[in-house]
């Protein structure tokens, strides 16, 4: 019995003796055990707020980037967790992920294209992987592209094609660069890209209608011919090849409707 009362007050005296943040804690885990997930964020906040170096601040930070980014898609919240792991987490593989988390949510969660180029830059200058190098640089060459900074995204795009990277993103480069040409009406050199990426990626371009757009640059620069030719030479190849044929019977009819494609009448 003694024994018995000497483990009942030696717990209530640990648990009198626990920080102010671990109980903050507990309860943000009682919380959420209860669906509760923004009165949770609330205590976690408080357990980050009263001692940022501790353990229960990374822990809390973890549970919070969790919440507000899956939970309740807060993701202008889970930005603020996730810098928080940037800058405290003992661990340098969870502060690269935290990096990565906080680029994607300014990409694509916010759209926030000018925050998610500075996280992007930051991963950048902590890694010297060429794979992750061009991806991160074609997801800036995508943002700059998105804010019509075309020069910034053509930069990108021509260091990230000196990279020793695979054929995904040697692909996606090419077509971004075909892009941002066609954006500027720049029909001719669009369609050179096009042209090249279509023969040396062929399976690829097909399943990223990659030949589709050809015609349509070949369409916009007058040049029906090309552009009927194009789409036949891929026709049996799609899933719904009857598509294809109402793009050329439409292709057809433009050119023969061209002022001048009937020859001069008597």
């Amino acid at each position: 019995m003694r024994k018995q009362v000497l483990i009942v007050g030696l717990t209530l005296g640990l648990s009198a003796c626990s920080p102010p943040e671990a109980k903050d804690y507990k309860q943000a885990q009682e919380e959420v055990s209860q669906g509760h997930h923004r009165i949770a964020l609330s205590s976690l906040d408080r357990v980050m707020k009263r001692a940022p170096d501790s353990e229960y601040a990374v822990k809390a930070a973890r549970d919070g980037a969790r919440i507000a980014s899956l939970e309740i898609k807060d993701y202008k919240r889970a930005v603020d967790y996730y810098q928080f792991l940037v800058l405290h987490s003992p661990d340098p593989t969870e502060r690269v992920n935290a990096q990565k988390q906080l680029a994607s949510i300014y990409f694509d969660q916010l759209q926030n294209y000018d925050k998610a180029i500075v996280e992007l830059n930051k991963l950048i200058r902590d890694t010297e992987s060429d794979v992750d190098i061009a991806r991160y640089k074609l997801d800036i060459a995508r943002a700059n592209y998105y804010q019509n900074n075309f020069f910034q995204a053509h930069s990108e795009l021509d260091e990230l094609l000196k990279l020793n990277v695979d054929d995904e993103e040697r692909f996606s480069a090419w077509v971004l660069k075909s892009n941002i040409h066609i954006a500027l009406k720049e029909y001719p050199k669009a369609i050179e890209i096009l042209k090249k990426v279509t023969t040396t990626y062929p399976q690829k371009s097909l399943q990223e209608n990659v030949f589709q757009t050809l015609a349509v640059c070949y369409e916009e620069s007058d040049n029906f011919a090309e552009a009927i030719k194009t789409l036949e030479s891929v026709k049996d190849k799609y899933p719904q090849p009857e598509y294809i044929e109402i793009r050329i019977k439409r292709l057809k009819d433009r050119q023969k409707n061209r002022p001048g494609a009937r020859g001069l009448r008597k």
